[in-house]
């Protein structure tokens, strides 16, 4: 396989590997919670963040200014996200987050309008640049993916009802903000982080295909998990050999081959569904 035979390519291969395995995780959580584009959404805030620090000459020369200042913006984005649940009941919450998305794309059009290289950043925006990623990067993205699973594995319990039962949190006399805080803010931590070399479409990506097939597959979280990782680490490794021998654009390919995937799960699912109905 040609993935294998150049270092480039290793370095993007462990780093989808990396996403993929929080993501996996984390779209547990935004699918059951029907938060579908808050990835979306918080990852195009994050750009419009480094947007801004581009415009105000942060560029890749001041990689540590740019990216504080986009998690500045991500955690506000998080912030306004707790604030949209405690609203629902007027108005959905994903209509809120939809208009997030919409404005937060907009403005970073405008903003890159301004740039000199402002093409060229509104694409890498959109696609990422996972060929170029640098080791330094992956052992960043790597080292901040554990630490948000650690925080995640020692809140599980707190997490996981606020996801799956909201009421009875309450019941119990939790704290739904702030937790919704702890998710988003840890959630917006690794967009800010990965929608920089992965791509907003990417990224996105990510966080849902996986999840969805698991849904579609398997039943049980432990089980869904580990379909949701193994369907990311087949479409990373499919997408990228594939992007390598036909020379396309990577983070897009690997959005089609986790497409194709779905498909395949979904038909396989629907394939095996009447013969168990026979049995």
């Amino acid at each position: 396989m040609m993935l294998f035979q150049y270092h480039f390519a290793w370095m993007a291969l462990l780093l989808c590997l990396v996403l993929s395995g929080i993501y996996t995780y984390l779209g547990y959580h935004v699918v059951r919670r029907g938060v579908i584009f808050v990835d979306l959404s918080l990852a195009q805030v994050a750009a419009l963040g480094s947007s801004v620090g581009v415009l105000l000459g942060w560029g890749e020369q001041f990689p540590v200014q740019n990216y504080l200042m986009s998690l500045s913006f991500t955690l506000l984005g998080a912030l306004l996200f707790v604030v949209f649940r405690s609203r629902r009941q007027k108005v959905p919450i994903e209509a809120l987050i939809g208009i997030t998305y919409a404005g937060a794309i907009a403005l970073s059009l405008i903003v890159l309008e301004k740039s000199a290289t402002g093409t060229e950043e509104i694409k890498e925006m959109l696609t990422g640049a996972l060929l170029t990623v640098s080791p330094k990067e992956l052992l960043f993205i790597a080292a901040l993916a554990a630490g948000i699973g650690l925080v995640h594995w020692l809140a599980r319990r707190q997490l996981l009802l606020v996801t799956e039962d909201p009421q009875a949190a309450r019941d119990q006399g939790m704290k739904l903000w702030w937790w919704d805080f702890v998710f988003y803010a840890t959630f917006g931590l690794i967009v800010t982080s990965s929608v920089r070399v992965a791509g907003v479409l990417l990224v996105f990506a990510f966080l849902i295909i996986p999840s969805v097939a698991a849904m579609l597959a398997v039943k049980g979280i432990a089980r869904r998990l580990v379909f949701g990782w193994l369907f990311g680490v087949a479409g990373c490794v499919g997408g990228l050999e594939l992007s390598m021998r036909l020379d396309w654009s990577s983070g897009p390919t690997i959005v089609a081959m986790f497409l194709v995937l779905l498909v395949g799960t979904w038909g396989v699912k629907a394939g095996l569904a009447p013969a168990a109905g026979g049995l």
